[in-house]
């Protein structure tokens, strides 16, 4: 695990050993990478995050005195009209298991799709990267864009544009 994916974990323990409450972050963007062993700068933590409504309300006061940016959800699913592949929280992956925190990542496939959703330059990096790193191959991301429910919503077009260049990125390997 890369050391500011520890220093910003670290920050969300001391918060729940404080608290004597679990916490468990689902972690996406940077942090992912940092866990999947790849590094990429990153200033903040996006995650899906499961603790009391007390306990996530406390923790964003405490990381804003900290200075630490974040984008925190109780579901990650919603943060754009094109869902996550369903079942993404069942094939989610421990990572990390103390005291009070847990962290999980995304399975890599559906991390893939999480990048898709925004797709900006960094984002296509990033789905490159763990493509080639845990040898995931169209076949899987053709399974798992079956899992996707797209709305019918222009969304849905652009997105399919988006996985049809990332098919092309990937082809050139």
């Amino acid at each position: 695990m890369q050391d500011y994916v520890k220093h910003y974990s670290d920050i969300v323990e001391q918060f729940a050993g404080s608290r004597g409450e679990s916490i468990e972050l689902l972690l996406i963007g940077g942090l992912a990478m940092g866990v999947y062993g790849i590094p990429r700068h990153t200033v903040d933590i996006d995650a899906e995050i499961t603790c009391s409504d007390d306990v996530y309300y406390e923790l964003t006061d405490y990381l804003r005195q900290k200075g630490v940016a974040f984008n925190l959800s109780g579901d990650i699913s919603g943060w754009g009209i094109i869902p996550l592949p369903s079942g993404y929280r069942e094939r989610a992956h421990t990572v990390s298991e103390s005291g009070l925190l847990v962290l999980k990542t995304l399975d890599p496939v559906d991390f893939v799709f999480s990048k898709l959703r925004r797709g900006t330059g960094e984002d296509f990096n990033d789905a490159v990267e763990v493509i080639r790193t845990f040898d995931i191959d169209e076949q899987a991301l053709q399974e798992r864009i079956k899992l996707v429910h797209f709305p019918k919503d222009p969304e849905t077009l652009f997105f399919k544009k988006k996985y049809r260049h990332l098919l092309d990125l990937i082809g050139k390997k």
